[in-house]
């Protein structure tokens, strides 16, 4: 068992980088546990990605993010996070999974991982909403030509392959397996396709343009589909909006239609969870992120503030009122002894 921490931070995106360096700043003794690396989900993108968002919505300060062009690439972004850890050094612990947490109520929380135990006054979960890829749930899908991930086009030249999926990281990849030699199709809700609200969820202008250029060119093919009926070796089955049925030739299959948090923990701990918009969130506190359950917060993408500006300007402002109440219990603690010892 290690040194009690008077803060556990779960997830080392750039909200849990935030709350680190802010607890650091406080004074508390802090440690990130991150199950894989340094901004995970960030590196989990296309390789060679531009962001959809510029320096000022990204960076951990102003001015210290600066890109080559107006928006950073994913690599720029990584290396700019991976150096915020490094020049402050910011205690985080990677490739360390949390596996469960005992709530001790006064005395705080035990936390197990699969490498060590912990006791820590306060726990920050800062998850990110990446863990659980939705899934189409049809025969098939389990084939080992199904991806719920898409990373980079080049292994599918000249080969057939299916993106499902209506935001902008299934558009990308349309685009991406389209401009790089593979026979692509896109199969998209009409309410998708047709979307062009920024407000309501519609691809980005920069990923539709080349989008439509590519279906002009004959290059990419777009399905406005009803329902992916079954994946085989071969090929894929769905529905269209007109009620046709099509079975076209396929080598692989990237799922794209969006992911959860993993919200077992919470859930144990007995924090409330309501439903969003399009997935499950935890209640918390407006003002101050924490839960119904007294010492534990919630920041990040699986919140209500879940852009990577919002993500990190919170722990900026409930980190200190953290610390504020740990000092108070403290406080009270040493009247407390003060008090014993001169009845």
């Amino acid at each position: 068992m290690n040194e009690p921490l008077d803060l556990l931070i779960i997830g080392a995106g750039p909200a849990g980088l935030s709350a680190a360096e802010t607890a650091a700043r406080e004074g508390l003794n802090y440690l990130v546990l991150e199950k894989g690396t340094i901004a995970d989900t960030i590196r989990q993108y296309p390789v060679g990605r531009t962001l959809f968002s510029t320096p000022n919505e990204l960076e951990m300060f102003a001015g210290a993010l600066q890109p080559c062009r107006e928006k950073p690439t994913r690599e720029e972004l990584l290396s700019h996070y991976i150096h915020f850890v490094l020049d402050h050094d910011l205690r985080i612990n990677t490739d360390e999974e949390v596996l469960d947490i005992e709530n001790l109520q006064a005395n705080g929380f035990r936390i197990h991982t699969n490498r060590d135990k912990y006791l820590a006054a306060r726990i920050l979960f800062a998850i990110g909403a990446m863990a659980h890829p939705r899934r189409l749930n049809i025969p098939g899908e389990d084939l080992p030509k199904v991806h719920h991930l898409f990373v980079e086009p080049y292994a599918y030249i000249r080969k057939d392959a299916l993106v499902v999926g209506g935001g902008n990281s299934a558009a990308e990849a349309a685009l991406f397996l389209s401009e790089e030699g593979a026979r692509t199709t896109l199969a998209i809700w009409r309410e998708d396709w047709e979307n062009r609200d920024p407000k309501a969820g519609a691809m980005k202008h920069w990923v539709r343009t080349p989008l439509e250029k590519e279906v002009s060119a004959g290059r990419l093919r777009v399905v406005l589909y009803k329902q992916v009926l079954s994946i085989t070796d071969r090929d894929v089955t769905l529905t269209t909006e007109d009620g046709e049925t099509l079975t076209i030739p396929n080598d692989v299959v990237f799922v794209l239609i969006g992911s959860d948090a993993d919200l077992t923990l919470l859930k144990k701990l007995g924090v409330k969870i309501e439903p969003g918009k399009l997935t499950q969130m935890p209640v918390y506190d407006l003002e101050t992120f924490e839960t119904n359950v007294r010492g534990v917060y919630v920041v990040g993408h699986f919140t209500h503030a879940r852009h990577i500006k919002a993500a990190i300007d919170v722990p900026r402002r409930i980190v200190p009122l953290i610390a504020q109440g740990l000092r108070a219990e403290a406080a009270l603690r040493r009247g407390d002894e003060v008090s014993s010892t001169t009845r």
